[in-house]
């Protein structure tokens, strides 16, 4: 499980995160709501070359099995940063 501390400085580096269940992507937010302490975090999936690109395009919706999406996870929910692929 990563820090939230962690989590911000992948979100600022722009490094790929991992979830739990598999998911690659990179986190575009991050919210903690008071007094509960509940940490909130947005992940951008997808394909790669669509994550690496702008996460919000201007071509209109796509067929949701193919389209990436935007995941709200538990802080607990991040593994951690994901391995780095050599191409």
């Amino acid at each position: 499980m990563a820090t939230l501390r962690h989590i911000h400085q992948m979100m600022n580096e722009r490094r790929m995160v991992q979830l739990a269940d598999g998911r690659i992507g990179k986190v575009v937010r991050v919210d903690t709501t008071f007094p509960g302490n509940a940490t909130t975090v947005s992940i951008w999936t997808g394909p790669a070359s669509d994550t690496i690109a702008a996460p919000f395009s201007r071509s209109g919706p796509a067929s949701s099995s193919s389209s990436p999406a935007l995941a709200k996870v538990a802080l607990s929910e991040v593994v951690g940063e994901a391995d780095k692929q050599s191409a």
